[in-house]
């Protein structure tokens, strides 16, 4: 099985190369994100690394256009076109929502809405969701370094998502309900974005699985 597997995705190395790239722009910009978070953080910094997010989530884009022609110009079994386009879609929206944290952040701090006491303790508990999230981006990029090569070590990491994002699970269902807990502390727009944050980060999470076990699927497709 393991010599098929390797033969099969060797012609594919480029393309999760390119793939472990596209996740190296989100970890470097969920490293960001959670330092946005930090308690002692001036607004002015803030912008500078909203605007730092924006230039990663840009390259991003131009990642997955060259990958989107590289699958497109390739000789794949026509059956692989379509689990590696989405493949591509899931990877790529991870960044987005993080792009999304992101400014969302700025917008809250250059309102003020962190001067609120409950903002600023969802905050760390939003960092730590955060740092977890990282953690399931980081496998996930080490999934795709070793997606045609090692289909053991694959499964392994596949194993280590389902277990963060499982912790994530366990961490927004608290966070949320801090948030209705303390909603007479809220206005409308605190509960809003704090809410929205939770989400992208659970959601972002839930595709670093979605991407995981796509690829699983497609390495026991072709061993067959």
């Amino acid at each position: 099985m393991f010599k098929k597997l390797k033969s099969v995705f060797k012609s594919y190395k480029e393309i999760f190369d390119m793939l472990a790239q596209h996740l190296e722009l989100s970890i470097h910009a969920a490293d960001i994100v959670v330092k946005e978070f930090a308690p002692n953080v001036d607004r002015f910094s803030v912008v500078r690394m909203a605007a730092e997010v924006m230039a990663l989530e840009k390259r991003g884009d131009d990642v997955a256009a060259e990958l989107t022609r590289v699958i497109g110009a390739s000789s794949l079994p026509i059956t692989m076109y379509g689990d590696l386009e989405r493949l591509l879609d899931i990877v790529d929206d991870v960044l987005d929502d993080l792009y999304f944290m992101s400014q969302e952040i700025a917008r809250a701090r250059r309102l003020g809405l962190d001067a609120n006491d409950v903002v600023k303790e969802v905050y760390q508990d939003l960092a730590a969701m955060s740092s977890v999230a990282k953690l399931a981006i980081e496998r996930l990029r080490d999934l795709m370094k070793v997606a045609y090569i090692d289909s053991k070590k694959v499964v392994d990491l596949n194993r280590e998502i389902d277990t963060l994002e499982d912790k994530v699970d366990e961490m927004r269902n608290s966070v949320l309900d801090k948030i209705y807990g303390n909603r007479d502390s809220l206005d409308h727009l605190s509960t809003y974005h704090l809410i929205e944050l939770t989400r992208a980060i659970d959601r972002l999470v839930d595709a670093c699985k979605d991407a995981a076990h796509l690829v699983v699927s497609m390495i026991r497709s072709i061993a067959g």
